[in-house]
């Protein structure tokens, strides 16, 4: 049995205001082993960032956020250790790559002292140490010229560039789990499967776990050996890679896998798109989360919630009628 790097049990995470408190992810689990890429797919406004960050303890617990459940790193339950010991975990046994580079990364810094600061803070490293270990990291993932590199500032590079050196960063520690939260939406087709390329490289060099949050499927279907679906803060699907594709069996799931564009010389064949919009999580009432735009819902799914349940060896989904079996299209 391969080992398990990270185990989330019914976690859920909500957020404080004055009136009220609004849970952003309801009772979500799942795990990562080692040497594994696991995606985390759904809309925008499904709760994948906001997974992938309370996992890190990253938002303000004394007057934000509250959270439930349990996140075990390599044994550890990292919802009980005291707040400040995560310093110790975050960006050197657990790294992240944010979305956008520029907005994660300090404009006013050179590369160099970027790269260098997570070495020196996490590692230890004497300065000329650190600075030898960060041009090696800038080597690693294909930016050319690494000691120039170094000494230069992010407006001064590409798109590209600019992700390759977060990923420098993020890796520089050796960390046991990699969370890549929308690494490629900001860059050219090229440069995503240049990126995907140098992640599944790493994952495998350095036995890594790997989260890939996403909305693309195509870029799912390429990168991962397991996927979890996410709608509206719930877990709906779970399963292989390959289960997920050739036997899809959450609505939700088979609107996100016939939303992929397709090849095809029908130029009159429009893109297929799920009916209706992303309700609030304040509209919730009860019964399915799907139901108002589920296609097969009846008066059972809006009200009574379906139970996350079991459907095959390894195969798990969130509805009252799993459409097993059923074949897109049909």
């Amino acid at each position: 049995m391969a080992e398990r790097v990270l185990e989330v049990e019914n976690l859920s995470t909500s957020f404080k205001s004055k009136k009220k408190v609004t849970r952003a992810t309801d009772g979500v689990s799942f795990y990562v082993e080692r040497g594994e890429m696991v995606g985390i797919v759904g809309e925008s406004g499904c709760g994948k960032s906001v997974t992938s960050q309370s996992i890190m303890r990253l938002y303000d617990e004394q007057d934000e956020v509250i959270y439930s459940g349990s996140v075990l790193f390599e044994g550890q339950n990292l919802m009980e250790i005291p707040y400040k010991d995560m310093d110790k975990i975050r960006g050197n046994r657990i790294a992240m790559i944010f979305q956008d580079a520029l907005s994660s990364l300090n404009p006013v810094y050179t590369v160099g002292n970027q790269l260098m600061e997570a070495i020196r803070i996490h590692r230890g490293f004497h300065r000329k140490e650190a600075e030898a270990l960060a041009v090696e990291m800038l080597r690693k993932v294909g930016i050319p010229e690494a000691g120039k590199r170094m000494k230069q500032y992010l407006h001064e590079l590409s798109g590209g560039m600019r992700q390759r050196v977060m990923i420098a960063i993020a890796l520089s520690c050796k960390p046991r789990l990699l969370i890549a939260d929308e690494p490629t939406t900001a860059l050219d087709v090229t440069v995503q499967a240049q990126i995907m390329n140098l992640i599944q490289e790493l994952k495998q060099s350095e036995n890594m776990g790997v989260i890939l949050i996403t909305h693309d499927m195509a870029v799912v279907a390429e990168n991962c050996d397991r996927v979890m679906v996410m709608y509206l803060g719930q877990m709906v699907e779970e399963s292989s890679v390959t289960e997920i594709f050739d036997h899809p069996m959450h609505p939700y799931t088979i609107g996100l896998i016939r939303s992929i564009p397709q090849m095809s010389t029908d130029t009159s064949q429009e893109l297929y798109m799920i009916a209706g919009s992303l309700p609030l999580l304040s509209q919730i009432e009860g019964g399915c989360r799907f139901a108002s735009r589920c296609p097969y819902a009846t008066d059972r799914c809006r009200a009574e919630e379906p139970e996350w349940t079991e459907v095959s060896q390894g195969h798990r989904v969130r509805c009252h009628y799993p459409v097993a079996g059923k074949k897109l299209g049909e």
